[in-house]
């Protein structure tokens, strides 16, 4: 499928009708459109998505959605239309001709008026394949009346109205036939916000990337299905004349419902308040580069734990203190070091003499004792006197020969055991250790100090320019804004909570329904039919289970291909993982070596690399054909990664590729004699500070060196 025509009428900067021709793309895929900021080149990709989905491009356009969702679509539709056929309308267009018109519609003399009513937004298909359905093109309208304040959409296949567009309706006719809102973002989008095509930060996200996933690869359709037939067996069910059953049943499947109503509720609710959050913060964040510009950069909670910090340091400065006081106690010691020495030798030497003689003196007693044992035992004996004499007598001799003198020496200085102990370990700690941990202390005490000054200064400073209305202000609108991302937060975690309570009850509820649905008996003719229903259930299940694992390696293979590819990091990326869990699917990536890698350590233009591979992974993997438009190319991007982008990316991402640089700043002379090869048509939006309308140049023309 591609573009034949694009016409815009009365829409927003484009007065009177503008109409784009494209050129049918052979071997030549780009086309570039171009203008200065403010001429409507984000105007026109946004009227094309507004085109074709209406209200629902909030689902698609992340910049329109905040629009929309502040000020209502009505607003939104009626902000479109050209300011000066607006104010032109005002002024032809009489209170009763308005009333008439509202009330009436348009007659044949009122029909000219709608020139100046209405602005629309039409475009051409062609080499469009819709299974049973010949046909070689499609046009789509979209229009609105400011007076009837109606919104139509028009379908004509080969130029006439068609049954079948008829039947389902225009927004079900281009969801199904066209391009499916799910999966639009990956064909229009901004080169500034592609890295949020694949952030999967919050379950809104991931729920969408998942939706998307299974919208393109075609895994939609099939569980789709599977739930027709699930729905099918439950509609036998409720007809049963198992009257007891089936009332059980009943109740099973209201409150099936009910909590279906409040899961939804629940997404519908944690998408607004993560979208809110999303807003806040960003706000916050002008506010805090508000304050860098006002020479305040720090905030609230960071002045909080300069003063916790300022507080801690003071603390260790006091502890600083007290020890060194205990080291000073020593010093008087330490200074007189030879002194010290000389007393410690000393004490050791009286220590010793004390000792030796304590042992002499130990020893001595011992052998007088065994001495007056042997001369009363002497006596004792049946011997003569004078025998008994001379044996006393050499023993006595015998005996003193070997009898130790104690020394006489006196010690100049007396400790008792403890005393010397005590007096050893502190000459120890002394002469060990002083130096070196008072060395320490001195050193860990004089960059504490440092630190607590450098910080007292710095809160100091802060002090005094809060004192600044201006920063006082901002401060205070920061803080409020701090409040409610705070409560925000809080609310994101009760949610969060409330969904995983809703979750487990709808799971047991599911249960119920599914064991009493094998209770509940049924007429022979809706059991057979209600078997064959679980047949092709239980052949889809299997199916489902297959095709999902078989998607899932293919588009992890193509996202590693693609990224390896674009980025000059050779076999950067060693292995891709898909993990999909329920509604919920993310993509991680692995090192060579098999090592996880945070995607938020990325380079900014790595994640677009990353985003721009999941982009190319998923259209391959769909097969389907459509256009893709691309606002603001090539802007994050460096010169090899550019390169690599209009070389390997832009021809193979679809047959027609229509891309709105701003030139000289988004797309370089170099990088355009790269693309120009591919270049099929260039197109400059003019302006003549009325209206803004397109103009064809030749591609040699378009940019110059």
């Amino acid at each position: 499928m591609i573009i034949r025509s694009i016409t815009l009428n009365n829409y927003r900067l484009y007065k009177g009708v503008n109409t784009l021709s494209f050129i049918n793309p052979d071997e030549k895929n780009i086309m570039l459109i171009s203008g200065e900021n403010g001429f409507g080149k984000t105007t026109f990709l946004h009227s094309l998505i507004w085109c074709l989905y209406g209200k629902l491009m909030t689902e698609v356009e992340v910049e329109v959605r905040k629009d929309i969702n502040s000020n209502g679509y009505n607003s939104f539709l009626r902000s479109n239309i050209n300011n000066d056929v607006l104010s032109e309308a005002e002024t032809v267009l009489s209170d009763e001709v308005r009333f008439t018109i509202k009330k009436k519609g348009y007659t044949p003399e009122t029909e000219q008026l709608k020139a100046l009513t209405t602005y629309s937004v039409t475009i051409e298909f062609a080499e469009v394949v819709i299974p049973s359905l010949p046909c070689t093109s499609i046009k789509i309208s979209r229009s609105y009346d400011i007076i009837q304040d109606k919104e139509s959409v028009d379908i004509l296949i080969d130029g006439a109205k068609n049954e079948l567009a008829n039947e389902i309706g225009p927004d079900v006719f281009i969801n199904d036939f066209i391009l499916n809102k799910d999966i639009a973002r990956f064909f229009f989008f901004d080169s500034e916000q592609i890295v949020a095509l694949a952030e999967t930060g919050s379950a809104s996200d991931r729920r969408k990337l998942c939706s998307a996933y299974n919208e393109v690869l075609g895994v939609r359709k099939y569980e789709d299905l599977k739930k027709n037939l699930e729905n099918v067996r439950l509609r036998f069910r409720r007809k049963s004349s198992d009257i007891e059953g089936r009332e059980k049943l009943q109740k099973l499947l209201e409150r099936q419902e009910s909590l279906s109503e409040k899961i939804n509720v629940n997404k519908d609710k944690t998408a607004s308040i993560e979208a809110e959050l999303k807003a806040l913060r960003e706000k916050d964040s002008d506010y805090q580069l508000q304050l860098m510009r006002e020479g305040q950069s720090s905030t609230t909670s960071e002045i909080a734990r300069l003063e916790a910090l300022i507080s801690t340091l003071k603390i260790k400065d006091e502890e600083y203190k007290k020890s060194l006081k205990l080291f000073m106690d020593y010093a008087p010691i330490a200074i007189i070091g030879r002194l010290l020495n000389e007393t410690k030798v000393q004490l050791e030497n009286d220590y010793k003499k004390r000792e030796l003689a304590n042992n002499q003196h130990s020893r001595n007693l011992i052998v007088s004792e065994i001495t007056s044992e042997m001369l009363l035992m002497l006596t004792k004996l049946p011997i003569e006197k004078d025998l008994s004499l001379q044996l006393q007598e050499g023993i006595q001799d015998i005996v003193a020969k070997y009898k130790e003198d104690i020394s006489a020496d006196e010690t100049l200085l007396v400790l008792s055991e403890s005393d010397y102990e005590e007096f050893m370990a502190i000459y120890g700690n002394i002469t060990s250790t002083y130096k070196s941990e008072f060395a320490r202390l001195t050193d860990d005490y004089r960059k504490n100090k440092q630190v607590l000054e450098r910080n007292s200064r710095r809160l100091s400073n802060i002090n005094s320019k809060e004192s600044d209305e201006l920063i006082k202000r901002l401060r205070a609108e920061k803080n409020q804004l701090e409040e409610q991302i705070e409560k925000k937060d809080l609310d994101l975690r009760q949610m969060h909570e409330e969904f995983g309570i809703l979750n487990q009850e709808m799971a047991t509820v599911s249960k119920h329904v599914s064991e009493l649905s094998k209770k509940v008996s049924l007429d022979d003719n809706d059991a057979k039919k209600d078997q064959v229903a679980a047949t092709l259930i239980d052949e889809l299940s299997t199916f489902l289970v297959s095709l999902k694992q078989e998607k899932k390696y293919s588009l992890e293979r193509r996202i590693k291909y693609v990224l390896n590819s674009l980025m000059h990091k050779e076999d950067f990326i060693g292995r891709v993982e898909v993990v999909i869990n329920g509604e919920d699917m993310d993509i991680e990536l692995y090192t060579t070596d098999d090592i996880h890698i945070n995607k938020d350590s990325l380079s900014k233009g790595e994640q677009q690399l990353y985003a721009t591979s999941i982009l190319k992974a998923l259209v391959d993997e769909s097969g389907i054909q459509f256009p893709v438009f691309i606002d603001s190319p090539l802007q994050k991007f460096d010169k090899s990664h550019a390169a690599k982008i209009i070389t390997e990316f832009y021809p193979q991402i679809s047959k027609q590729v229509v891309l709105f640089p701003l030139l000289y700043k988004e797309l370089t002379p170099e990088e355009y004699e790269i693309m120009k090869p591919l270049i099929n048509a260039t197109y400059l939006i003019e302006n003549d500070t009325t209206h803004s309308y397109f103009k064809q140049v030749p591609v040699d023309d378009f940019i110059k060196a």
